[in-house]
């Protein structure tokens, strides 16, 4: 049975928020002009849009973290709340009935006092120093009483299986999952969700329909981004945000017609990347990339990997896939050199047997790496330039500085992005898109042997990932690289991947040719 919110009138007034002719500023910048937008009590929400940027604006627009500077923005749904807590005395805000899952997110140690660095979930110890999945969600602040509690919501999102696993070991998948159930345990009146299904496996994008109209039935109304292949059929009002303004659109097909007209902007010229790519096996004599023989990972009764025997050759560019948790984390953390349990295995990265002295500098040498991650570790400091700087030295941030040479190369890789005009800006103030750009020139800036991209486009709007497997695509042509390729999208998959490895469970469970 599906939970009822209390909280909600049994007679409700039709309008639930109100945008009109609403002139509003994001990042400094003008973004929608003369906008219009109302939601009525029930209506739930998609939202579409061929730039991320705007999509994600538009959520907070109405979450209240934009800048308004002409027209205005109401919202009944929480007046009578408002004016409720005004009469207690209480402090209060029309957020207190708002949950967002953005995609965006950080993890502080149990003591808060200072950020996780990217290695420390492949410790043991160290990231016991984290809550474990229950222990965050107990803590959980929730202001309004309502439908939803611990035991449902852990239900409703299958986090059964995790839920004493510590917070920095979880997948992009469960993370994700967390995060959503963390929202609803807020019992909101409105939950806004930014691409709630990226990093989702397949098992759980499959039942997603079902999740949210789980969640609209107990009373909350929705309003989410996505794409046009996403769309919950529970779910029956759409608007497509672009060029400013925001359109309310009748069907998915009229949706589906503007994500495919803003999809042919998305080629990319091979000619952008001239002289920076260059063959990287052509003079070496490597013969094997990766090979890993029976490799077992466990962290105390939890076995990641199971008996793993895989071999990786120069130039051949393998697709990792297998549901949230089934490993793929931790075997990329092998072939990185993070994860300290590959001394006690048998693995061979580029002809070198893992433990006869090697330092992590030379496993990371030739290898280039991307993840969704990777990118809320570097320091606060760092310009969108000196990430890109940094992969010429392995270091999350640039410590040193560089030489006229490797300042020219990444003022070039970021112009072959298109991103020179956010060289000097703060790496965190850019938005989730434009940070992926940054991460893969960080990654190629040294032209690697290895280019491993864990769930890399995650978070990018429709063109900008036709962009960025295209990119992929050209920089394994020109230089013959070996690729790693992990996503649960087929559609986000570079044309020239060639291999499969699939997990189940820590196990192979398919090791193949790509047909």
């Amino acid at each position: 049975m599906i939970p009822k919110n209390p909280m909600i009138p049994e007679n409700p007034a039709n309008d639930f928020l109100i945008i009109e002719q609403a002139t509003v500023l994001h990042q400094g910048r003008s973004l929608f002009q003369q906008m219009d937008f109302k939601i009525s009590t029930g209506e739930s929400w998609v939202i579409l849009g061929a730039s991320g940027k705007e999509r994600t604006a538009f959520l907070e627009t109405l979450l209240g973290r934009t800048s308004l500077v002409a027209g205005s923005i109401s919202r009944p749904f929480a007046e009578d709340y408002q004016k409720e807590q005004n009469q207690k005395g209480v402090v209060n805000s029309f957020r207190d009935l708002i949950a967002y899952v953005s995609q965006k997110y950080t993890f502080r140690n149990k003591s808060s006092q200072q950020n996780f660095y990217y290695q420390q979930r492949f410790n043991s110890s160290e990231s016991e120093d984290t809550e474990t999945v229950a222990r965050y969600l107990e803590q959980a602040e929730t202001k309004i009483p309502g439908p939803w509690n611990l035991e449902s919501v852990i239900s409703l999102f299958n986090l059964h299986e995790f839920k004493e696993k510590s917070l920095i070991k979880l997948s992009n998948g469960e993370t994700r999952r967390l995060a959503m159930a963390l929202g609803l345990l807020k019992n909101p009146r409105l939950f806004l969700m930014d691409m709630p299904m990226t990093g989702l496996d397949v098992h759980t994008r499959n039942h997603f329909d079902e999740l949210i109209g789980a969640i609209m039935q107990s009373g909350i109304q929705v309003v989410m981004t996505c794409t046009a292949g996403e769309i919950p059929s529970c779910i029956s009002r759409y608007g497509w945000v672009g060029q400013g303004r925001l359109k309310v659109v009748d069907d998915p097909q009229t949706l589906m017609e503007l994500e495919n007209r803003s999809l042919l902007q998305g080629e990319v010229p091979h000619a952008v990347f001239k002289g920076l790519l260059k063959k990287v096996f052509e003079d070496s004599s490597i013969t094997t990339v990766i090979e890993m023989r029976e490799v077992t990972i466990r962290y105390q009764d939890n076995v990641l990997l199971d008996r793993v025997t895989w071999k990786v050759l120069p130039g051949e560019r393998w697709l990792i896939r297998g549901h949230n948790g089934a490993g793929k984390s931790t075997l990329i953390s092998l072939v990185l050199g993070e994860n300290p349990q590959s001394y006690a295995n048998d693995i061979v990265l580029f002809d070198r047997k893992r433990g006869t002295g090697e330092s992590i500098w030379d496993i990371k040498k030739p290898v280039g790496f991307v993840s969704p991650e990777l990118g809320r570790f570097f320091p606060s400091n760092q310009t969108c330039k000196k990430v890109v700087l940094s992969g010429l030295f392995d270091t999350m941030g640039l410590f040193k500085k560089p030489d006229v040479s490797q300042d020219a190369l990444a003022d070039a890789w970021l112009d072959a992005f298109q991103l020179l005009h956010v060289a000097d800006l703060n790496f965190h103030r850019i938005s989730l898109e434009e940070q992926r750009f940054c991460l893969l020139a960080r990654a190629m800036i040294k032209c690697p042997q290895l280019l491993v991209l864990d769930e890399a486009s995650q978070g990018m709007d429709e063109e900008q990932r036709i962009r960025f497997r295209q990119s992929v695509s050209v920089f394994c042509e020109k230089t013959g690289m070996s690729l790693l390729f992990v996503s649960h999208y087929d559609e986000d998959v570079p044309p020239c991947v060639n291999r499969i490895l699939e997990l189940k469970h820590g196990k192979i469970n398919e090791q193949t040719a790509k047909k």
